[in-house]
Protein backbone atom coordinates (compact mmCIF):
# COMPACT_ATOMS: atom_id res chain seq x y z
CA UNK A 1 0.00 0.00 0.00
CA UNK A 2 1.24 3.27 -1.25
CA UNK A 3 2.04 6.04 1.90
CA UNK A 4 -0.51 8.69 1.59
CA UNK A 5 1.36 12.06 0.21
CA UNK A 6 0.74 15.38 2.68
CA UNK A 7 -0.59 17.99 0.58
CA UNK A 8 2.00 21.32 1.60
CA UNK A 9 -1.37 23.61 1.53
CA UNK A 10 -3.42 21.55 3.78
CA UNK A 11 -4.18 24.02 6.84
CA UNK A 12 -4.53 21.33 10.22
CA UNK A 13 -1.07 21.52 11.06
CA UNK A 14 1.13 23.88 12.94
CA UNK A 15 3.30 25.85 10.99
CA UNK A 16 6.58 28.28 11.49
CA UNK A 17 6.69 30.72 9.12
CA UNK A 18 10.25 32.03 8.87
CA UNK A 19 11.56 35.41 8.59
CA UNK A 20 14.60 35.34 6.61
CA UNK A 21 14.79 39.43 6.50
CA UNK A 22 14.56 39.40 9.98
CA UNK A 23 17.90 36.89 10.35
CA UNK A 24 19.45 38.83 7.99
CA UNK A 25 18.90 41.86 9.48
CA UNK A 26 20.11 40.11 12.98
CA UNK A 27 23.36 39.10 11.04
CA UNK A 28 23.64 42.96 10.01
CA UNK A 29 23.04 43.29 14.02
CA UNK A 30 26.45 41.20 14.87
CA UNK A 31 28.12 42.74 12.50
CA UNK A 32 27.72 46.51 13.96
CA UNK A 33 28.26 45.12 16.98
CA UNK A 34 31.88 43.40 16.23
CA UNK A 35 33.31 46.01 13.62
CA UNK A 36 36.82 44.83 12.22
CA UNK A 37 35.90 40.85 12.77
CA UNK A 38 34.93 38.27 10.85
CA UNK A 39 31.53 36.68 11.33
CA UNK A 40 31.28 32.33 11.59
CA UNK A 41 27.10 32.31 11.69
CA UNK A 42 25.99 29.14 13.25
CA UNK A 43 23.21 27.14 11.75
CA UNK A 44 23.79 24.04 13.81
CA UNK A 45 20.32 21.89 14.69
CA UNK A 46 18.48 22.57 11.99
CA UNK A 47 19.80 25.95 11.85
CA UNK A 48 18.19 26.01 15.51
CA UNK A 49 14.80 24.40 14.23
CA UNK A 50 14.42 27.24 11.13
CA UNK A 51 15.31 24.87 8.60
CA UNK A 52 19.02 24.74 7.48
CA UNK A 53 17.87 24.21 3.79
CA UNK A 54 15.93 27.79 4.29
CA UNK A 55 18.55 29.89 5.71
CA UNK A 56 21.80 29.00 4.66
CA UNK A 57 21.39 29.93 1.05
CA UNK A 58 19.38 33.22 2.23
CA UNK A 59 22.19 34.43 4.64
CA UNK A 60 24.55 37.11 3.19
CA UNK A 61 27.98 39.26 4.25
CA UNK A 62 28.86 36.57 6.87
CA UNK A 63 32.35 34.93 6.47
CA UNK A 64 31.49 31.16 7.28
CA UNK A 65 29.14 28.65 8.70
CA UNK A 66 29.72 26.42 11.80
CA UNK A 67 27.81 23.48 13.01
CA UNK A 68 27.61 21.01 15.54
CA UNK A 69 28.53 17.89 13.73
CA UNK A 70 30.20 16.42 10.42
CA UNK A 71 26.77 15.39 9.18
CA UNK A 72 25.15 18.67 9.63
CA UNK A 73 28.03 20.36 7.64
CA UNK A 74 28.11 17.83 4.86
CA UNK A 75 24.47 18.71 4.44
CA UNK A 76 25.08 22.26 4.21
CA UNK A 77 27.52 21.59 1.63
CA UNK A 78 24.68 19.65 -0.33
CA UNK A 79 23.20 22.84 -0.49
CA UNK A 80 25.74 24.46 -2.79
CA UNK A 81 27.65 26.55 -0.26
CA UNK A 82 30.98 27.04 -0.81
CA UNK A 83 31.69 29.34 1.85
CA UNK A 84 33.90 27.66 5.38
CA UNK A 85 31.80 25.63 7.00
CA UNK A 86 33.47 24.81 10.66
CA UNK A 87 32.65 21.45 12.94
CA UNK A 88 32.60 23.22 16.35
CA UNK A 89 32.61 18.75 17.67
CA UNK A 90 35.00 17.88 15.31
CA UNK A 91 35.39 14.59 13.77
CA UNK A 92 34.56 11.38 15.81
CA UNK A 93 36.37 8.68 13.90
CA UNK A 94 38.37 7.79 10.65
CA UNK A 95 35.14 8.04 8.64
CA UNK A 96 34.35 11.33 9.78
CA UNK A 97 37.86 12.53 9.32
CA UNK A 98 38.25 11.87 5.73
CA UNK A 99 35.15 13.47 4.95
CA UNK A 100 36.29 16.83 6.58
CA UNK A 101 39.18 16.00 4.13
CA UNK A 102 37.17 15.22 1.07
CA UNK A 103 34.33 17.71 1.42
CA UNK A 104 36.58 20.57 2.76
CA UNK A 105 35.30 21.54 6.20
CA UNK A 106 37.61 22.76 9.14
CA UNK A 107 37.15 20.58 12.64
CA UNK A 108 37.72 22.15 15.83
CA UNK A 109 40.23 19.40 17.09
CA UNK A 110 39.83 19.15 21.22
CA UNK A 111 41.37 16.46 21.85
CA UNK A 112 45.00 14.62 21.98
CA UNK A 113 42.78 11.61 20.43
CA UNK A 114 41.88 13.66 17.56
CA UNK A 115 45.39 15.04 17.14
CA UNK A 116 46.71 11.33 17.01
CA UNK A 117 44.26 10.12 14.71
CA UNK A 118 44.69 12.70 11.70
CA UNK A 119 48.22 12.24 11.93
CA UNK A 120 48.52 8.08 11.89
CA UNK A 121 46.58 9.25 8.63
CA UNK A 122 49.02 11.54 7.45
CA UNK A 123 46.09 13.22 5.70
CA UNK A 124 46.23 17.05 5.23
CA UNK A 125 43.53 19.02 7.19
CA UNK A 126 42.77 22.19 7.86
CA UNK A 127 41.75 22.44 11.47
CA UNK A 128 41.00 24.91 14.46
CA UNK A 129 41.95 23.93 18.41
CA UNK A 130 39.43 24.02 20.88
CA UNK A 131 40.98 25.43 23.92
CA UNK A 132 39.31 24.76 27.34
CA UNK A 133 39.30 27.97 29.70
CA UNK A 134 36.83 26.70 32.04
CA UNK A 135 33.75 25.35 30.47
CA UNK A 136 35.11 22.18 31.27
CA UNK A 137 32.78 20.38 28.37
CA UNK A 138 35.35 19.62 24.79
CA UNK A 139 38.61 21.37 24.54
CA UNK A 140 42.59 21.33 25.13
CA UNK A 141 44.69 22.25 28.09
CA UNK A 142 47.03 24.37 27.82
CA UNK A 143 49.52 22.22 27.45
CA UNK A 144 47.98 20.60 24.81
CA UNK A 145 47.83 23.37 23.15
CA UNK A 146 51.27 23.93 23.53
CA UNK A 147 52.00 19.69 22.75
CA UNK A 148 49.70 20.18 19.32
CA UNK A 149 51.39 23.44 18.16
CA UNK A 150 54.97 22.09 18.48
CA UNK A 151 54.08 18.65 16.79
CA UNK A 152 50.90 19.64 14.57
CA UNK A 153 52.32 16.76 12.12
CA UNK A 154 49.59 16.88 8.92
CA UNK A 155 47.25 19.12 10.50
CA UNK A 156 47.22 22.82 9.22
CA UNK A 157 46.06 24.92 12.16
CA UNK A 158 44.25 28.14 11.68
CA UNK A 159 43.19 29.46 15.02
CA UNK A 160 42.20 28.71 18.35
CA UNK A 161 38.72 29.22 19.61
CA UNK A 162 36.91 28.81 23.51
CA UNK A 163 33.73 29.64 24.82
CA UNK A 164 32.31 31.42 27.81
CA UNK A 165 30.31 29.35 30.42
CA UNK A 166 28.73 32.30 31.52
CA UNK A 167 28.79 35.01 28.52
CA UNK A 168 25.04 35.83 29.15
CA UNK A 169 26.22 37.65 32.59
CA UNK A 170 28.64 40.01 31.87
CA UNK A 171 30.18 40.66 34.98
CA UNK A 172 30.77 37.33 35.92
CA UNK A 173 34.00 36.69 37.71
CA UNK A 174 34.62 33.74 35.51
CA UNK A 175 34.16 35.81 32.28
CA UNK A 176 37.79 37.68 33.28
CA UNK A 177 38.78 34.30 34.28
CA UNK A 178 39.10 32.58 30.76
CA UNK A 179 39.61 35.29 29.04
CA UNK A 180 43.15 35.93 30.90
CA UNK A 181 43.89 32.23 30.46
CA UNK A 182 43.16 32.26 26.55
CA UNK A 183 44.91 35.24 26.06
CA UNK A 184 47.78 34.06 28.24
CA UNK A 185 48.26 30.96 26.03
CA UNK A 186 47.19 32.19 22.70
CA UNK A 187 48.59 35.54 22.58
CA UNK A 188 51.87 35.00 21.77
CA UNK A 189 50.39 32.21 18.63
CA UNK A 190 50.26 33.70 15.32
CA UNK A 191 46.92 32.60 14.94
CA UNK A 192 43.13 33.45 14.57
CA UNK A 193 41.25 33.91 17.68
CA UNK A 194 37.54 33.45 18.67
CA UNK A 195 35.72 33.43 21.98
CA UNK A 196 32.33 35.41 21.59
CA UNK A 197 29.41 33.63 20.60
CA UNK A 198 25.61 35.43 20.88
CA UNK A 199 26.21 36.72 24.33
CA UNK A 200 29.52 38.14 24.36
CA UNK A 201 29.22 39.73 21.02
CA UNK A 202 26.62 41.77 23.09
CA UNK A 203 28.13 42.01 26.57
CA UNK A 204 31.80 41.28 26.55
CA UNK A 205 33.53 43.64 23.42
CA UNK A 206 37.21 42.35 24.98
CA UNK A 207 36.49 38.69 23.86
CA UNK A 208 35.24 39.56 20.14
CA UNK A 209 38.97 38.96 18.82
CA UNK A 210 39.07 38.30 14.65
CA UNK A 211 36.10 35.73 14.77
CA UNK A 212 32.47 36.09 16.40
CA UNK A 213 30.51 33.22 16.07
CA UNK A 214 26.86 34.34 16.60
CA UNK A 215 24.33 31.42 17.62
CA UNK A 216 20.97 32.14 19.38
CA UNK A 217 21.17 35.48 18.15
CA UNK A 218 20.28 35.53 14.33
CA UNK A 219 17.28 33.75 15.65
CA UNK A 220 16.13 37.08 17.54
CA UNK A 221 16.42 34.91 21.07
CA UNK A 222 18.95 35.64 23.43
CA UNK A 223 19.73 34.81 27.24
CA UNK A 224 18.16 36.95 29.63
CA UNK A 225 20.76 39.21 30.72
CA UNK A 226 22.06 40.06 27.26
CA UNK A 227 18.90 40.65 25.14
CA UNK A 228 19.23 43.50 22.39
CA UNK A 229 15.61 45.24 21.68
CA UNK A 230 17.11 45.64 18.07
CA UNK A 231 16.93 41.47 17.52
CA UNK A 232 14.37 40.32 15.47
CA UNK A 233 11.93 37.32 15.66
CA UNK A 234 13.35 34.62 12.65
CA UNK A 235 10.35 32.65 13.54
CA UNK A 236 6.42 32.81 14.15
CA UNK A 237 4.90 29.48 15.03
CA UNK A 238 1.31 29.44 14.33
CA UNK A 239 -1.47 26.56 14.54
CA UNK A 240 -4.73 26.28 13.71
CA UNK A 241 -8.37 26.63 15.73
CA UNK A 242 -9.66 23.20 15.70
CA UNK A 243 -13.09 24.18 17.43
CA UNK A 244 -14.58 26.60 20.31
CA UNK A 245 -16.38 25.78 22.68
CA UNK A 246 -18.34 26.80 26.03
CA UNK A 247 -17.51 25.26 29.11
CA UNK A 248 -19.93 25.50 31.56
CA UNK A 249 -18.61 26.36 35.38
CA UNK A 250 -17.54 23.77 37.41
CA UNK A 251 -16.40 21.53 34.47
CA UNK A 252 -12.42 20.43 33.86
CA UNK A 253 -10.39 20.09 30.78
CA UNK A 254 -7.81 18.16 29.46
CA UNK A 255 -5.40 14.87 30.99
CA UNK A 256 -6.01 14.31 34.41
CA UNK A 257 -9.10 17.32 35.20
CA UNK A 258 -5.98 19.99 36.53
CA UNK A 259 -7.93 22.65 35.30
CA UNK A 260 -11.56 23.57 36.44
CA UNK A 261 -13.46 26.36 35.00
CA UNK A 262 -14.96 28.91 37.56
CA UNK A 263 -17.35 30.57 35.09
CA UNK A 264 -18.75 29.59 31.63
CA UNK A 265 -15.70 29.69 29.50
CA UNK A 266 -15.38 29.86 25.65
CA UNK A 267 -12.32 27.46 24.90
CA UNK A 268 -10.22 27.41 21.66
CA UNK A 269 -8.85 23.88 21.03
CA UNK A 270 -5.58 24.31 18.89
CA UNK A 271 -3.93 21.99 16.86
CA UNK A 272 -0.32 21.90 18.58
CA UNK A 273 1.15 19.88 21.11
CA UNK A 274 4.12 18.17 22.54
CA UNK A 275 4.32 15.44 19.23
CA UNK A 276 5.07 18.91 17.25
CA UNK A 277 7.45 20.07 19.93
CA UNK A 278 5.52 22.07 21.86
CA UNK A 279 6.12 20.81 25.67
CA UNK A 280 3.91 19.14 28.02
CA UNK A 281 5.65 20.74 30.47
CA UNK A 282 3.86 24.30 29.77
CA UNK A 283 1.81 25.22 32.64
CA UNK A 284 -1.99 27.00 32.39
CA UNK A 285 -1.40 30.78 32.00
CA UNK A 286 1.10 30.58 29.77
CA UNK A 287 -0.01 33.08 26.80
CA UNK A 288 -0.96 32.73 23.07
CA UNK A 289 -2.15 35.16 20.78
CA UNK A 290 -5.61 34.71 19.64
CA UNK A 291 -6.40 37.88 16.80
CA UNK A 292 -3.22 39.48 18.44
CA UNK A 293 -4.72 39.29 22.02
CA UNK A 294 -2.90 37.26 24.71
CA UNK A 295 -4.65 34.38 25.70
CA UNK A 296 -3.93 31.63 28.18
CA UNK A 297 -3.65 28.03 27.88
CA UNK A 298 -5.54 25.95 30.23
CA UNK A 299 -5.47 22.67 31.68
CA UNK A 300 -2.62 20.39 30.07
CA UNK A 301 -0.82 20.26 26.84
CA UNK A 302 -1.60 17.07 25.16
CA UNK A 303 0.35 15.48 22.08
CA UNK A 304 -1.79 17.39 19.40
CA UNK A 305 -3.62 19.99 21.33
CA UNK A 306 -3.86 22.59 23.74
CA UNK A 307 -6.47 24.13 24.75
CA UNK A 308 -6.76 28.29 25.33
CA UNK A 309 -9.28 30.26 27.37
CA UNK A 310 -10.93 33.03 25.15
CA UNK A 311 -12.32 35.78 26.23
CA UNK A 312 -15.77 36.60 24.57
CA UNK A 313 -14.49 40.16 23.54
CA UNK A 314 -11.86 38.09 21.50
CA UNK A 315 -13.14 37.34 17.76
CA UNK A 316 -11.96 33.65 17.00
CA UNK A 317 -13.33 30.88 14.79
CA UNK A 318 -12.37 27.76 13.53
CA UNK A 319 -9.56 27.58 11.15
CA UNK A 320 -8.06 31.02 12.68
CA UNK A 321 -4.39 30.75 13.65
CA UNK A 322 -3.30 30.92 17.25
CA UNK A 323 0.31 32.56 17.59
CA UNK A 324 2.18 30.15 19.79
CA UNK A 325 5.56 32.19 19.67
CA UNK A 326 7.24 35.09 17.45
CA UNK A 327 5.68 38.27 16.16
CA UNK A 328 4.32 40.25 19.31
CA UNK A 329 4.81 37.10 21.52
CA UNK A 330 8.67 37.12 22.51
CA UNK A 331 9.82 33.55 22.49
CA UNK A 332 11.68 33.99 25.24
CA UNK A 333 8.71 35.34 27.08
CA UNK A 334 7.05 31.85 26.52
CA UNK A 335 10.15 29.92 27.63
CA UNK A 336 10.01 31.73 30.69
CA UNK A 337 6.94 30.20 31.95
CA UNK A 338 8.44 26.52 31.86
CA UNK A 339 11.80 27.92 33.32
CA UNK A 340 13.71 27.57 30.05
CA UNK A 341 15.20 29.29 27.08
CA UNK A 342 14.11 30.44 23.48
CA UNK A 343 16.48 27.57 22.52
CA UNK A 344 15.00 24.40 23.52
CA UNK A 345 11.37 25.91 22.11
CA UNK A 346 12.22 26.59 18.71
CA UNK A 347 15.42 23.81 18.10
CA UNK A 348 12.89 21.21 19.77
CA UNK A 349 9.83 21.83 16.99
CA UNK A 350 9.73 18.24 15.20
CA UNK A 351 9.54 17.43 11.61
CA UNK A 352 5.11 17.36 11.81
CA UNK A 353 5.64 21.66 11.85
CA UNK A 354 5.93 23.27 7.95
CA UNK A 355 8.42 25.33 7.68
CA UNK A 356 7.49 28.56 5.24
CA UNK A 357 9.52 31.19 4.18
CA UNK A 358 7.32 34.54 5.40
CA UNK A 359 7.36 37.18 2.71
CA UNK A 360 6.98 39.84 5.37
CA UNK A 361 8.70 40.58 8.34
CA UNK A 362 7.20 39.21 11.46
CA UNK A 363 6.31 42.91 12.63
CA UNK A 364 3.83 42.94 10.06
CA UNK A 365 2.89 39.70 9.84
CA UNK A 366 0.08 39.71 12.51
CA UNK A 367 -1.29 42.73 11.21
CA UNK A 368 -1.17 41.73 7.32
CA UNK A 369 -3.24 38.17 8.63
CA UNK A 370 -5.72 39.78 10.17
CA UNK A 371 -6.47 41.91 7.41
CA UNK A 372 -6.35 39.39 4.92
CA UNK A 373 -8.71 37.61 7.02
CA UNK A 374 -11.61 40.23 7.60
CA UNK A 375 -11.93 40.88 3.72
CA UNK A 376 -12.42 37.49 3.43
CA UNK A 377 -14.89 37.14 5.90
CA UNK A 378 -17.06 40.57 5.00
CA UNK A 379 -19.91 39.99 3.17
CA UNK A 380 -20.44 40.28 0.09
CA UNK A 381 -22.71 42.68 -2.40
CA UNK A 382 -22.22 40.53 -5.55
CA UNK A 383 -24.98 38.57 -6.08
CA UNK A 384 -24.44 37.20 -9.66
Amino acid sequence: MAAASIEPHLNNKPVAYIHLDNIQANLDLVRSKSPGCKTMAVIKANAYGHGVELVAPALQRMDAFAVARVEEALAVRSLGVQIPVYVLQGFLDETELRHCQSSQLIPMIHSLEQWQLANSLGLQLSCWLKFDTGMHRLGLSGSEIDLVLSQPGSLVIGGIASHFANADVADHEENLQQLQLFESITGPISVERSMAGSGAILGLNASHYDWVRPGIMLYGSAASNSYDPALKPGMTLTAPILALRDLPAGESIGYGSTWQSVKTTRIAVVGIGYADGYPREIPPGTPVLINGTRCPIVGRVSMDMVMVEVPASVPARRGDRAVMFGDKLFIDDVASHIGTLGYTLMSGLTARVARVVSTVSAETFSAKKRSAESLVRQPSNDTN
